[in-house]
């Protein structure tokens, strides 16, 4: 059977970067399945870190819209490595802000994406990065 989506560095890019470029990460969120497992560094559940696992509305409402809140600027995620196994991207970022208390966010991210055969949506994201910074951030803002 041959691959009804084939995924490629150009599509992975054209989702991220709008994100480096203007901190837009519409056409990204755009391309995530609303029912996505989204495990953000552990499956427990955390609040003060942000860990667990999300769809994309409970990801908007608990992970992000909170630390935005926090910043006074987007995050602006710049991809530094980008590799694609079968219908998984594996991606090495950095994201950059301002705090509100205007502090530096610098935080680094490994993202694995799975993207669906059939919908080309990202069906499954497994996120790494430092907690510790994200639960400062909620915490001195």
């Amino acid at each position: 059977m041959a691959n009804k989506f084939p995924l490629t560095h150009a599509h992975v890019s054209a989702l991220l970067d709008p994100v480096s470029r203007e901190s837009n990460w519409a056409p990204f969120v755009a391309a995530i399945d609303p029912n996505v497992r989204w495990v953000i560094a552990s499956e427990t559940k955390d609040a003060t870190r942000k860990t667990g696992v999300y769809t994309v509305a409970s990801w908007l409402e608990e992970v992000n819209k909170p630390l935005l809140g926090n910043l006074k600027t987007g995050i602006k995620m710049t991809v530094s490595s980008l590799d694609i196994v079968g219908k998984k991207a594996i991606i090495e970022a950095y994201g950059e802000a301002t705090q509100a208390n205007g502090r530096p966010y610098n935080n680094r991210y490994a993202w694995f994406l799975i993207f669906s055969e059939e919908t080309g949506k990202i069906v499954e994201i497994r996120e790494y990065l430092d907690t510790a910074l994200v639960q400062e951030v909620h915490q001195t803002n």
